[in-house]
């Protein structure tokens, strides 16, 4: 186990221990983290909270209640330890399987930067914290959009992020829970020539209408 201290992408002033054993923040948090928008007395849940570097975006917002599940108990001790190192108070970490779980109050934001690749876990080898984080056989689409659904209330807000490649699928399970897109930002590598990502903002019980976002252009920086 290598623990290091680290910041938020373009906020040095939000700091958090990071894992190397665990799934640690890209550019796929960055780009969910700040595509964010949630209210003063919104109560939000992080499904796969991982080390809560969501949950510290979404703290920037003051929101009423922080809460973020996950199924790994390293990654809830450790997200413990960043909301205290943030002086972030109004959160609660559980650890929690995403397939069965229930929040005793709905939410007004769910945040979720899931595991989306479709090959089994095993192919990542002995790490397992990797393979839950990367890999849906744990937790399949179909049973992600079923748990948004479950913790959402009515008028709530989604801000997920998928394979752009899946992006029919996602649709078609959304709009099976009446879970409505509203807006869609495609993410794109400079040096690719197809988005590999999308964010989606999806609002329960919403009226049809989506907008198509500028893409999100990521610039590597060389070493």
């Amino acid at each position: 186990m290598s623990i290091r201290l680290d910041y938020l992408p373009n906020n040095e002033n939000v700091k958090l221990y990071q894992d190397d054993e665990m799934f640690c923040i890209n550019t796929d948090t960055m780009a969910l983290g700040e595509f964010l928008e949630v209210y003063r007395n919104d109560i939000v849940l992080d499904i796969g909270t991982n080390t809560g570097a969501l949950l510290l975006y979404a703290s920037r917002f003051n929101p009423k209640k922080l809460i973020g599940i996950d199924i790994n108990e390293k990654a809830i001790a450790l997200a413990k330890k960043n909301m205290e190192l943030n002086n972030v108070e109004n959160c609660t970490l559980l650890v929690a399987d995403g397939n069965t779980y229930k929040c005793s109050e709905e939410a007004d934001v769910i945040i979720f930067n899931p595991p989306y690749f479709k090959t089994p876990s095993l192919d990542m080898g002995s790490n397992k914290y990797l393979a839950l984080a990367k890999h849906e056989d744990n937790f399949p689409l179909e049973n992600m959009i079923n748990c948004i659904n479950r913790n959402l209330k009515n008028n709530g807000k989604l801000y997920f992020l998928f394979l752009t490649s899946r992006l029919n699928e996602v649709m078609l399970l959304l709009n099976k829970k009446n879970i409505i897109v509203k807006e869609m930002k495609f993410v794109y590598d400079v040096n690719k020539e197809f988005s590999n990502v999308v964010l989606i903002k999806a609002v329960k019980g919403a009226k049809e209408g989506l907008r198509v976002l500028k893409p999100l252009i990521i610039e590597r920086k060389s070493k």
